[in-house]
């Protein structure tokens, strides 16, 4: 549950429909299939990692053994302090369609600063009070959310629009063109971006050396079905004859529909966009904060972000950090450039992060098994896996970029820079300052969990 909130199948079926219908036409649905085997092989790899590095830091941990410190470190910077912003950025845009939807529907207009706040706070409540409670909260809000958009998506090929029911669109040359079709798997696939989110919790599940892949894999499975037949099912349900109508539509399509098949009901799909926007804030709370306690612990971050509370055993002071950080972007972030565009300037930032997070876990994966573990080398899953995923999130970047987006979206690559910079920075720091702490304590959490692994 905390890969599957952390991906957010409502948030992602939900934001991204009206634009992968614009761009891909018809063919829409064919972009998630694309981009759920794209995604099944980076994960494939990645998450053979797991099974021999059980620990809260996630890839800071795995590209610290792998590929080395230094590199561990940078991704660990840039990946953690990302999923921290996600929450703050994600509050903002959620909030800014319940003002919307509330004003136009009820003539209720609750200023979206208000939604921010009381977001956030409920997710610091819920990260401060441990793992247990945060689980239980996940599989709620995750659950919930999932039926309510699956049951819009049956209620629409059971009333189908104009066009009837028709399979052509997870064909992809049924798309509207080359380009638009690998645009709209770009999103698509920052779309399953957050399977890695249960590694972050590895210390704190059971038997992590097995349910931890198995978590990884089968929340990709699960929502690669779940999303292609939700993007067919929404699209069946508008009408295949008028796609035209639901890539312009200035309303969410979802909600649209809703209307149409659901009449007053349609009220289900704004609370299934409120609890993945919470199930996310929640999940990226939980990764985050952990990866910041790994690398106090390792002594790469200040101690005092890995102080862990004496009664509920989470990482109390990073929540605490956190929270704050959330605030800061969505409140600050969603008066400079406005509720909805912090969303997504923040998310084609969370693009590029994800490039250099995987592709260095992906030279950690290629290392570590061509050397440490020599013995268990599979030359699929362990080169040209690898491989593949590299050329494939280079073109996702590519993609992302050419042609710039406009403002504010277009500030992405200097927010994505200006974060490697201050990485880099304290990296520096830490290297000029004598202390090698940092370095020998990750070795050290390294090397217990390879031996623990060889001893098994």
């Amino acid at each position: 549950m905390q890969s599957v909130a952390q991906i957010a199948p409502a948030v992602g079926v939900l934001t991204t429909i009206g634009f992968n219908t614009q761009q891909a036409g018809l063919g829409a649905p064919s972009t998630y299939l694309v981009a759920f085997a794209i995604a099944m092989i980076v994960a494939s790899s990645l998450s053979q990692l797991a099974k021999f590095f059980p620990s809260a830091g996630g890839f800071y941990t795995y590209v610290s053994a792998t590929v080395g410190p230094g590199s561990g470190f940078i991704v660990g910077w840039i990946y953690s302090w990302f999923v921290a912003a996600i929450p703050g950025a994600l509050a903002s845009y959620t909030a800014f369609v319940l003002q919307g939807e509330l004003k136009q529907q009820y003539g209720i207009n609750v200023p979206w600063p208000i939604f921010v706040v009381a977001i956030l706070l409920f997710v610091a409540y819920i990260g401060y009070r441990g793992i247990a409670v945060s689980g239980k909260m996940l599989t709620i809000f995750s659950i919930v959310e999932m039926i309510i958009v699956l049951a819009l998506a049956i209620t629409g090929i059971a009333h189908p629009g104009p066009g009837g029911i028709s399979a052509v669109g997870f064909n992809p040359a049924s798309s509207t063109s080359t380009h638009g079709f690998f645009i709209a798997v770009v999103l698509s696939i920052f779309a399953f971006t957050g399977w890695e989110g249960a590694a972050a919790v590895a210390e704190e599940a059971r038997d992590p050396r097995k349910t931890i892949p198995r978590a990884i894999l089968g929340s990709l499975v699960l929502l690669g079905i779940y999303y292609v037949f939700c993007a067919w099912g929404l699209q069946i349900g508008w009408g295949t004859k008028n796609l035209s109508g639901l890539a312009s539509a200035t309303e969410n399509p979802a909600f649209i529909l809703a209307h149409r098949v659901w009449g007053a009901g349609w009220v289900l799909v704004l609370l299934a966009l409120l609890n993945s926007g919470i199930a996310v804030c929640i999940a990226c709370t939980v990764d985050s904060t952990r990866n910041w306690y790994a690398m106090a612990r390792a002594e790469a971050l200040p101690r005092w972000v890995g102080f862990i509370h004496p009664e509920h055993h989470t990482p109390s002071h990073a929540v605490f950090a956190q929270s704050a950080l959330a605030l800061l972007v969505g409140l600050g972030g969603g008066w400079l450039v406005g509720p909805d565009n912090i969303f997504y300037l923040l998310g084609t930032v969370g693009t590029l992060v994800y490039v250099v997070v995987y592709t260095l876990g992906n030279i950690g994966v290629v290392r570590f098994f061509m050397t440490v573990r020599r013995q268990d080398f599979n030359p699929v899953l362990h080169l040209i896996f690898p491989i593949i995923s590299t050329v494939a999130l280079f073109v996702v970047a590519y993609y992302s970029l050419v042609p710039l987006p406009a403002a504010p979206v277009s500030y992405a690559p200097i927010v994505a820079v200006v974060m490697l910079a201050l990485g880099f920075a304290v990296l520096i720091k830490l290297r000029l300052g004598g202390g090698q702490g940092w370095k020998t304590l990750s070795k050290a959490v390294v090397e217990l969990d390879a031996h623990a692994t060889t001893a098994a």
